[in-house]
């Protein structure tokens, strides 16, 4: 069962930040803030949690509308980038947080069960992982990205001796335990979670994974002959990055079932029902 935590008076003093990179998401950004807002606020209580939007130069009225969020949850912050780049924006909100433990997440799509969970346990491992593709029965992307996304990871686990099955879901992670290793991180795009997934396997830090139900709520912005490219791309620069980092011990990779995470959930859900 997920119990609030006790209030916090400065940022530096909370337990959680919420990393969002968001680029022209003006339709769906103020009702989305709002709902994960009301989650936060149910779980954690109003002083325990603070946004951190990453905004990856948007040309919408998206800057106009983080001001209003900001004005709305004043304790969270926006961060400036000039261009659109996913991975730089997770660094630079990562890089950015002083709480101890941090959410990465979309926008437009994100996981309550995961969420639970993940903050349940949070003592328990230093990264949490939702992977898309944990179970086949929860993942309900178009067959064309199912094969994308299935043989980037096959990628990763010949290339890499990877153990999971996905490296770019929503996370929970310890931040004092995985600082040195964001530090470290050089690549950005769609790489820049997946480094930090590998780094942080081969010094055996405690990772678990989790299935989550993913659903495709738009359609997506870049065609896939040219994430074919920008991954191919990617990995080579990812060999290039990660061929001086060996493995430090054994892997401690953990895995869970749906039912695991629902159970919590839904514990939780009664609990806060009650209060």
């Amino acid at each position: 069962m997920l119990k609030k935590v006790s209030s916090g008076t400065a940022a530096g003093e909370l337990p959680l930040s919420i990393v969002i990179p968001v680029f022209n998401e003006q339709s769906i950004l103020v009702a989305n803030a709002e709902a994960l807002a009301n989650y936060l606020d149910n779980m954690l209580g109003s002083d325990n949690w603070l946004y951190i939007f990453v905004d990856n130069g948007s040309t919408d009225e998206t800057p106009a509308l983080l001001r209003h969020i900001v004005e709305r949850w004043p304790l969270s912050r926006v961060i400036n980038l000039e261009k659109p780049n996913y991975g730089a924006a997770l660094k630079a909100g990562l890089r950015a947080t002083t709480t101890k433990w941090v959410y990465m997440l979309d926008i437009e799509q994100w996981d309550l069960p995961f969420m639970t969970w993940a903050w349940n346990n949070r003592h328990q491992y230093d990264l949490f992982i939702a992977s898309k593709r944990a179970d086949p029965t929860l993942n309900f992307q178009r067959p064309y990205r199912r094969f994308l996304s299935a043989g980037l990871n096959a990628a990763l686990q010949v290339l890499f001796r990877y153990s999971g099955t996905d490296t770019h879901g929503p996370k929970l992670l310890d931040r004092e335990s995985l600082n040195a290793i964001i530090a470290t991180c050089e690549l950005d795009r769609g790489q820049f979670d997946t480094e930090l997934v590998l780094r942080a396997m081969r010094s055996s830090k405690r990772l678990v994974e989790v299935p989550m139900e993913y659903r495709e709520s738009r359609p997506h912005r870049n065609l896939m002959i040219k994430k074919i490219y920008w991954n191919l791309i990617a990995l080579r620069r990812l060999q290039h990055v990660m061929r001086d980092v060996p493995f430090e011990g054994t892997v401690r990779y953990y895995r869970f079932a749906r039912e695991d995470v629902l159970a919590q959930h839904q514990s939780a859900r009664r609990e806060s029902d009650l209060v």
